[in-house]
């Protein structure tokens, strides 16, 4: 399923492809997942896409560039994707044709993203303001991370997926950075060492610079669609850990299942 790594790889492809062209023509828009007019896409001429979290900012300006700026912000839900050429694939949701010739579609088979189409800069709509900061764009410490999370006894899975904290760490990135650090997923804040935060911040970011070279790519095929797992821990029960052999264990916490060694990581 999509989170940071993925969003930044189709964000990637959408600037590679988008970029400088203008839109002649939307397709087939879901309007029960569209917020706004995507007909105003229209004769706009895409400037710019960025990334937030798990979102994706797009900014599209008149084809002259004085008609004033229109932003897109799109959430990739469980299963979206944006691909080139989508034809009659199923499960298309919104499609761009653009004046290259080249039309780019959103396909989200579980319909659970969204797309939000407005006047002004992206940064400005409310879900991109309400985001903690981005590990890739504002970099992730382990003091950091600790000052976001703060104290208590909430499980530290729960409280790393909390996107206010941290923007765009979902369930399968938490999972492999609590595996890099040896620190079990549902520990509860107050009872992580304070000698691992440094770690903890480490592997999320060393997670996702793995999972953006793994995955890069036209299309992401996620794990949960048949794609291969590049992933260390998360989907690997039963399989030996790559540091002292044990078995990986799974267990299901607020449920979204964890995947931990249990030898390297003890609760």
């Amino acid at each position: 399923m999509p989170e940071l790594p993925e969003v930044e790889i189709v964000r990637r492809n959408l600037e590679r492809w988008t970029v400088g062209r203008a839109i002649v023509a939307i397709g087939a828009p879901d309007l029960g997942r569209v917020d706004g007019d995507p007909g105003a896409l229209v004769g706009r001429r895409v400037r710019a896409w960025r990334r937030r979290g798990k979102l994706l900012l797009g900014e599209l300006a008149g084809a002259d560039g004085d008609d004033g700026l229109l932003g897109v912000v799109s959430h990739l839900g469980m299963t979206g994707k944006w691909v080139r050429e989508p034809g009659d694939r199923r499960f298309v949701r919104m499609t761009w044709t653009l004046d290259d010739g080249l039309t780019v579609g959103l396909v989200d088979a579980r319909r659970l993203g969204r797309t939000f189409v407005f006047a002004g800069p992206p940064d400005a709509h409310p879900r991109v303001a309400s985001l903690g900061p981005d590990p890739l764009h504002d970099g992730l410490d382990g003091a950091t991370l600790r000052a976001r999370l703060g104290r208590g006894r909430a499980p530290l899975k729960s409280r790393l997926m909390e996107q206010g904290r941290v923007a765009g760490l979902g369930n399968i990135c938490v999972v492999e950075a609590c595996f890099r650090a040896g620190v079990h997923p549902h520990t509860p804040l107050s009872d992580v060492p304070a000698d691992r935060w440094d770690a903890l911040a480490a592997g999320a970011v060393a997670h996702i610079h793995k999972t953006l070279a793994d995955e890069a790519g036209d299309e992401v095929a996620y794990v949960n669609e048949g794609g291969p797992n590049p992933f260390l821990a998360y989907g690997r029960e039963g399989e030996p850990c790559p540091h002292c052999g044990d078995a990986i264990v799974r267990a299901v916490l607020a449920g979204r299942p964890s995947f931990f060694c249990p030898s390297c990581q003890p609760l």
